[in-house]
């Protein structure tokens, strides 16, 4: 009997030297081909490679001997936890697709971060399961098959979300919830996406079914304990390697690895993250309020940050050129909705010439900025940079005495006019932007309908009729002074609206599958017979002046990922168009079209170009004054800071641990101590 026990082990042993083996070869030459074209030969990354590599491979290993070992029970747990079977079977499709979305590494981490999520997103289903199997009456049947389907759900919605943006639901998804933004999200999806959604809700109500109550119950103690040890098992594994790797490479000096490292980590939380705990956190809490007013104390400026501000261009010690007579009584700003820069033919190949002919035309005419960057995401916090020359927005914070570009342009004779296509009630727009902003003059959907107008659908009013009415409203006030504001909806995401029909479209692309070029066709069409009747009823004159701008870019993900190839312009903060159309150009002459500038700094710039000193509290520059130092684009999203210039560009995150470099540390200083003070450090100017 003993000399066949320690055969068998002996087998066993045998048997895993061999595998181990074979796995330890097989990887170590699949390594070294990875790095055979390299000269010289990267032994650090080789070693990191297979390391990565036979760890993960460890990992699984351990999975498979524990479930070879509990093979006989494997049957009847899968009966009983069925539900939470099917929701483990989900997030692994889920996580299987964010993979390659995200361009992840199959190695150690990736694995258990996988490992992490599949445990915290099935974890309320095997409570569930658990509670049912001890108590099985019909209410707690009940209470299973709610938390099941809840889950899933949840699970679906957060699969549409990031199959649109690359992200998990965040909580901005939650301050535009309501009416118009169901009705806007149902109309941007086909019948046929509908009836597979559809099906998904159908397939999870059909594949709930639990066994028939048994004699014994399974021991609910024992059970927690095993599923909640082997959860924080898998969770403390991944958090602790993910830091320990991070520690590893900075203290190697491997800055490029960790700055790699770094963003790969954001990338596999997003695998370990509970889908149900991050929504229900984002329906909740304004987790950006919460970080700024817990984490994000006031920071004071150092001579040291002083001095990494002044070079990187953020702030500026040169004097002030004397402010110039007014140049125009007349400004129109036409912001589109989510357009990128490389949208227009004339920046990206990838957009056919027929999708924006207008728009390319006027970029060759007209004076324009090639690498203008959003400051903020979304609307709202893009139009808050656009308008107040700040990074950070708090609509909670009282804004009437706040400066902003309608305040100063008001206050100098012109009245203020801000026309949106969506409904008033979105975002609470009609009590937010009046305060914050400062308009005279705030029009929205309703106030449109009760003018007559008619035919808005999804998010609100298609741009042919915002611009029909913003051309009704200029002839209106023909001769005055004044600042007028389009703010417009098509190209809204996930997918843009269009009103041109297939044989009316350039054969070049009537038949592109991507929905972005046609609706920026659209865009371009109704730009094009916007400025030919604004020239019929003698708009366009020396003393007015045209802006075409966006909100912001759109949210990364989806066909933004399919049409701007470059990564870096493909950022949660990236560029957007900024065009200057009007009859008399000469006042922006001085516009540098290949400088770097950002949201943040139109205000002043149109300011300065009225003859308007612009507020101490703008943190932005005139784009039209020349300074000492070097021009930068600065933008801020999902509590970073993004910097872009025509030498460098990096993303820090505020109260970032492990600083690489000193600038990254004093640009969080910066924006932090202009959030809280509202404005640039004393004798700064603009």
């Amino acid at each position: 009997m003993n000399l066949t026990r320690n055969g068998k082990r002996i087998a066993a042993l045998l048997v895993f030297l061999v595998v181990a083996g074979a796995v330890y070869f097989w990887e170590e030459e699949h390594a070294r081909l990875l790095y055979a074209a390299i000269t010289p030969f990267p032994e650090g990354d080789y070693w990191e490679t297979l390391v990565n590599a036979l760890l993960r491979d460890v990992v699984l290993l351990i999975v498979g001997g524990l479930l070879f070992l509990r093979r006989k029970r494997i049957p009847d747990r899968l009966q009983r936890y069925f539900p939470a079977v099917v929701l483990g079977i989900l997030y692994l499709g889920f996580a299987w697709y964010m993979c390659g979305k995200l361009a992840l590494d199959s190695y150690f981490l990736t694995t258990l971060a996988i490992l992490a999520g599949l445990m915290n997103n099935i974890f309320p289903a095997i409570l569930a399961a658990v509670w049912y199997h001890r108590n099985p009456s019909q209410g707690n049947k009940l209470l299973y098959f709610a938390v099941y389907f809840v889950c899933a759900l949840l699970m679906l919605m957060d699969m549409v979300y990031f199959w649109q943006t690359t992200m998990h639901v965040q909580a901005v998804f939650f301050r535009n919830f309501n009416i118009y933004a169901i009705e806007g999200v149902m109309s941007s999806f086909s019948r046929n996406q509908l009836m597979e959604i559809g099906g998904f809700v159908l397939g999870v109500i059909l594949l709930f079914r639990v066994t028939k109550p048994r004699r014994h119950k399974p021991n609910a103690a024992w059970a927690l304990l095993a599923v909640l040890g082997w959860t924080l098992c898998c969770n403390l594994l991944y958090y602790t390697g993910s830091q320990v790797g991070l520690y590893a490479l900075h203290e190697s000096g491997l800055w490029s690895e960790e700055q790699i490292e770094k963003s790969r980590q954001e990338y596999r939380d997003m695998l370990a993250t509970p889908i149900v705990g991050n929504i229900i956190s984002k329906a909740l809490f304004n987790k950006e309020k919460v970080v700024m007013a817990t984490q994000h104390k006031k920071k004071e400026l150092t001579d040291k940050d002083r001095e990494w501000m002044y070079k990187l261009g953020v702030m500026r010690k040169a004097a002030p050129h004397p402010l110039p007579v007014p140049a125009y009584d007349r400004i129109v700003m036409l912001i589109l909705e989510s357009v990128h820069r490389d949208y227009i033919h004339c920046y990206n190949s990838e957009i056919p010439a027929e999708a924006t002919p207008f728009l390319d035309s006027l970029i060759k005419q007209y004076p324009r900025i090639d690498n203008y960057y959003s400051s903020a995401v979304p609307t709202t916090e893009g139009l808050n940079a656009t308008f107040r020359s700040q990074l950070l927005f708090d609509g909670d914070v009282d804004g009437s005495d706040k400066p902003s570009l309608f305040r100063s342009m008001q206050e100098h004779g012109f009245d203020g006019y801000f026309q949106s296509a969506s409904s008033r009630y979105y975002n609470n727009e009609f009590r937010q932007y009046t305060e914050q902003f400062g308009m005279a003059h705030y029009e929205a959907r309703e106030d449109m309908e009760k003018s007559g107008y008619s035919g808005a659908s999804g998010w609100g009013f298609h741009n042919d009729e915002m611009y029909r009415r913003t051309l009704e409203q200029l002839k209106k006030l023909k001769g005055q002074k004044y600042f007028y504001v389009t703010k417009t909806l098509d190209m809204h995401q996930p997918y843009p609206y269009y009103a041109t029909k297939w044989e009316e479209t350039p054969e070049s692309f009537r038949n592109n599958q991507i929905v972005t070029v046609h609706g920026m066709y659209w865009v371009d069409c109704t730009l094009r017979n916007f400025f030919k009747a604004a020239e019929e009823a003698g708009l366009m004159d020396d003393r007015t002046l045209y802006i075409i701008t966006s909100d912001h870019n759109p949210h990364s993900g989806g066909e933004y990922t399919q049409l701007v190839k470059k990564e870096q312009d493909r950022l949660s903060v990236a560029p957007i168009p900024l065009i200057f159309v009007s009859k008399n150009t000469a006042p922006l002459e001085n516009l540098d079209n290949s400088t770097y500038a950002s949201q943040i700094d139109i205000a002043p710039t149109l300011l300065c170009l009225q003859g308007i000193k612009p507020p101490e509290r703008f943190i932005g520059r005139n784009l039209l004054q020349q300074y000492r130092e070097k021009e930068s684009a600065l933008g801020f999203f999902g509590d970073k800071a993004y910097y872009f210039s025509r030498d460098m560009h990096f993303v820090d995150k505020i109260d970032e641990p492990y600083p690489q470099h000193e600038y990254e540390d004093a640009l969080a200083n910066f924006v932090m101590y202009t959030y809280y003070v509202s404005g640039l450090p004393a004798g700064e100017v603009k």
